[in-house]
C-alpha cells in the first residue's frame, strides 16, 4: 500500500493504534534515517495489521470498534507511521502519544540531497533548505519554483532543484508491505501474544508491560485507571510505577510474584484487586505517617515489600487486625529495607514471603523468613559510617528523629511537620558545617558522613550558618536544655572541637545505632510510638506533604536532580531512579549507591547506562564506571550530553 493511502487510512480511522500499544519514542536520528532512506529506494521495512470484525476492542483516541465495522490495528509499524504522517502532514496523528519534536522542522537539501533539522546558522534565508512538509502541501511546489526563480543566485539551476523537489514528494507513492493478521481464530489475545514477539527484538519490555499489554486488550481503561492511583500516592509524597502497582495487584490474587499466573481475561477479578490494592496501599501508607512519620518518597527505599504486605491486608479485609500486628509488620518493613532483603533475586525472595501469608501467624512468619536469610542482625554504628543520601539508613536516621521528638535547637520545639512558615520547615543541617570542615582539611566525603548530620528547622539551620559547634553548642544547651541529646549529640565538650572531628562521629553513630536498635525493638515486641500523628493536623492520603518539603535542603543536590529528572521526562526519555544502588556481583551487598541512574539508557535498548552524581569521591564514580555506567558529575555536562547524543538537537 502506498504511504499516502495508509495516511489517508489514518484520517478516515481504518487504520487505528490499540491501546496497548507503546507511546512514540523515536527521536530526531531516526526520522532523518527513515526520509533518507524513503528518498534513495532503501528498504524500510513491512507494516503488521490485525483486521478486526466481530469482537469490539477500544483503540487509542477512544474509538471503540463495534462489531460491526472492520478495521486495521497498528502492530508493528507504529514508530514509522507517525513518523510519515507527521513530517507530510505538519501535525501528529489522532492516537499520538509522545513528542512532536522529532518530526518537527525537518528540512531537505536541495543542493545535497540530504535530510537535516533546522538550524538558524546554516539554514536561515537559505532557499536551498526546503522545509518538508511545505513540499507535501498542494501548492508546496509552485512556491518554491517562484522562489527560487526570483533568486539570480539559484535561477540557473531551478531544473535540478525542481527534480529533487518531486522526488520528494513521490514518498508519498512509495509502497510499504502490509503484512495482515486476520480470520476468525485471531482473537485479542493471540494478537496480543503476536505483538509481544514482534517487540522482543526490539525494545524491551518488563514482564509487567507485557501483561499489563494482555489486561489492556480486555480492559482498555486499565492503564488509565491504574495511574489514577499512582498520581494520588504522588501527591502524598509517594512515587511508584504501573510495574510496582501490578505486581501488587498480581500478589493479592495469585499469591505470587510472577505475572506468568495472572490470568489476564479475568477483567472482573483484575477490577477487584485494583480497588482491594488501593485500599490497603492507603492504610499502609496512613500507617506509616502517623506512626513513623514516613512522608516523603525518599523514605521508602523497600519498596517491592508492599507486594507482600498489600496481600497481607487483601487477606485481612483491607485492615489491622490490632496495634501489635501493625508494629510488628512496621518492623518487618524498615527491617527488610534497611538490610535489602529484596536486593538480588526479587521474585524469588517475594514468593518465600508471600507462600507464608497463609500460617496462622503470618506477621511472624515474615520474621522468621528475615531471620533466615539475614540473621539477628543488630545496626552497628559501621551502619551509619556512609554519606547521608545512601539509599538505606538515612531514611531511618530521619525516621528516628521525628518518632522519638528530636528536637529544634534555635526553638526547642519538637520537630512536626505541620509548623507553619516556610523558616519553620524541616531542612538536613551539617553539624560540623561543610566549609568549616573543609578549611580545616576535612573532605567532602568525611563532612556528608551520617553521622554528621541532623534536621533543624529553616530559621535555626540558617542562623547556625558556618559556626563551629564548639561556638554554638554551648548556647544551645544552655539555652534549650535536652535539645542536643534529643538528636544524639555526645555531650563532651572535648568533642565538639574540630581536631577530634573523627571521634565525634565515632561517638554519635553508636548513639544513633543504640537508639535505631531500640526503636526497631520495640516495634517487633509490638509497641507503637505514642506520639504519632495526634499532635498534628488531620490528614488523608492525597494531602500529604510532598517530597520537596521536608527535603529540600539537602545542599540543592535533590532540587538538581529532580531538575534534572523533569529535563528528562520532558523530552520524551525515560525517568532516572534516585539514589540507585550497584551490588556486588557476587554478593547481595551494596557497594555503592548512584544519585540518579538510568540502568537501562535514557532510550531503554537503544542507548547505554548513565549516571549522575553529586559531590561524590572517586571510589564512587569508579565503582559506576566499572558496573557499566557512563559517568557524569555535573548537570551542565549531563544535559549538554542529553541534547547533543539524544535528542540530537542541533546546536
Amino acid at each position: 500500500m502506498q504511504i499516502k493511502d495508509i495516511i489517508n487510512n489514518v484520517d478516515n480511522e481504518s487504520l487505528a493504534l490499540p491501546v496497548f500499544q507503546r507511546g512514540y519514542v523515536w527521536k530526531r536520528p531516526q526520522v532523518k534515517d527513515l526520509m533518507n532512506s524513503l528518498y534513495r529506494g532503501y528498504p524500510v521495512g513491512s507494516l503488521l495489521t490485525w483486521t478486526t470484525q466481530g469482537e469490539p476492542v477500544k483503540s487509542v483516541g477512544g474509538t471503540q470498534v463495534p462489531s460491526a465495522i472492520t478495521i486495521d490495528l497498528l502492530l508493528d509499524g507504529q514508530q514509522r507511521v507517525t513518523s510519515l504522517y507527521g513530517v507530510i502532514k505538519g501535525k501528529p496523528p489522532v492516537f499520538f502519544e509522545g513528542d512532536t519534536r522529532p518530526f518537527d522542522g525537518l528540512r531537505f537539501s536541495l543542493e545535497h540531497e540530504t535530510f537535516e533539522f533546522f538550524t538558524p546558522v546554516t539554514m536561515a534565508n537559505d532557499p536551498l533548505w526546503v522545509k518538508v512538509t511545505d513540499l507535501f502541501t498542494d501548492s508546496g511546489l509552485s512556491e518554491l519554483i517562484e522562489k527560487i526563480n526570483s533568486d539570480p543566485n539559484y535561477s540557473a539551476n531551478i531544473g535540478p532543484y525542481v527534480f529533487r523537489a518531486m522526488n520528494v514528494q513521490k514518498i508519498r507513492e512509495v509502497d510499504l508491505q502490509i503484512m495482515q493478521i486476520t480470520g476468525p481464530d485471531k482473537t485479542t489475545d493471540v494478537v496480543v501474544d503476536i505483538f509481544n514477539r514482534i517487540n522482543s527484538g526490539g525494545t524491551k519490555l518488563s514482564a509487567g508491560d507485557l501483561t499489563l499489554a494482555r489486561i489492556c486488550a480486555r480492559w482498555p481503561d486499565a492503564r488509565t485507571e491504574m495511574q489514577k492511583r499512582l498520581s494520588k500516592w504522588q501527591q502524598a509524597g509517594f512515587d511508584a510505577k504501573l510495574d510496582w502497582l501490578l505486581r501488587c495487584m498480581n500478589a493479592t490474587i495469585t499469591g505470587s510474584s510472577e505475572f506468568e499466573r495472572l490470568d489476564p481475561e479475568n477483567t472482573e477479578r483484575i477490577q477487584w484487586s485494583l480497588q482491594r490494592t488501593e485500599r490497603a496501599v492507603d492504610q499502609l501508607l496512613e500507617s506509616m505517617r502517623s506512626h513513623l512519620f514516613m512522608d516523603s518518597n525518599r523514605l521508602f527505599a523497600g519498596k517491592h515489600a508492599f507486594s507482600v504486605m498489600v496481600k497481607y491486608l487483601v487477606e485481612n479485609e483491607g485492615k489491622f487486625p490490632n496495634q501489635a500486628t501493625m508494629a510488628r509488620l512496621l518492623h518487618w518493613y524498615l527491617s527488610v529495607a534497611i538490610w535489602g532483603r529484596f536486593s538480588g533475586a526479587v521474585e524469588t525472595v517475594l514468593n518465600q514471603d508471600l507462600s507464608v501469608l497463609s500460617e496462622a501467624d503470618p506477621v511472624e512468619a515474615l520474621l522468621r523468613n528475615l531471620r533466615a536469610s539475614q540473621g539477628e542482625r543488630r545496626v552497628t554504628q559501621e551502619n551509619f559510617d556512609m554519606a547521608y543520601n545512601a539509599a538505606r539508613f538515612y531514611p531511618l536516621l530521619y525516621i528516628m528523629s521525628r518518632v522519638q521528638d528530636a528536637r529544634d535547637w534555635g526553638t526547642g520545639n519538637q520537630l512536626r511537620h505541620h509548623s507553619l512558615g516556610i523558616a519553620t520547615k524541616l531542612e538536613m543541617h551539617h553539624i560540623f558545617p561543610k566549609a568549616y570542615l573543609s578549611s580545616n582539611g576535612v573532605s567532602a566525603k568525611d563532612a556528608n558522613n551520617m553521622g554528621n548530620i541532623a534536621f533543624q528547622t529553616q530559621e535555626t539551620n540558617r542562623a547556625i550558618g558556618t559556626k563551629p559547634p564548639v561556638d554554638y553548642m554551648p548556647e544551645v544547651e544552655r539555652d534549650w536544655p535536652g535539645a542536643l541529646e534529643s538528636q544524639w549529640i555526645p555531650m563532651d565538650r572535648e568533642l565538639w572541637k574540630v581536631e577530634n572531628y573523627k571521634q565525634f562521629l565515632e561517638a554519635r553513630r553508636q548513639l544513633l545505632a543504640d537508639s535505631a536498635n531500640a526503636m526497631l525493638d520495640a516495634l517487633r515486641s509490638g509497641n507503637i510510638p505514642a506520639k504519632g500523628l495526634s499532635a498534628e493536623a488531620p490528614h488523608q492520603v492525597g494531602n500529604l506533604p510532598a517530597l520537596a518539603s521536608t527535603f529540600s535542603d539537602l545542599d540543592d543536590e535533590l532540587a538538581i536532580l529532580e531538575g534534572v529528572n523533569s529535563f528528562v521526562i520532558e523530552g520524551g526519555l525515560s525517568p532516572g531512579e534516585m539514589d540507585y544502588e550497584v551490588f556486588h556481583e557476587d554478593t547481595t551487598e551494596p557497594v555503592a549507591t548512584l544519585d540518579l541512574a538510568w540502568p537501562e539508557g535514557l532510550q531503554v535498548g537503544f542507548s547505554q547506562p548513565v549516571a549522575l552524581l553529586i559531590d561524590e569521591d572517586l571510589e564512587v564514580k569508579t565503582t559506576a564506571s566499572d558496573a557499566g555506567f557512563r559517568v557524569f558529575t555535573s548537570e551542565d555536562a549531563f544535559r549538554r550530553y542529553v541534547e547533543r547524543e539524544i535528542l540530537a538537537e542541533p546546536g
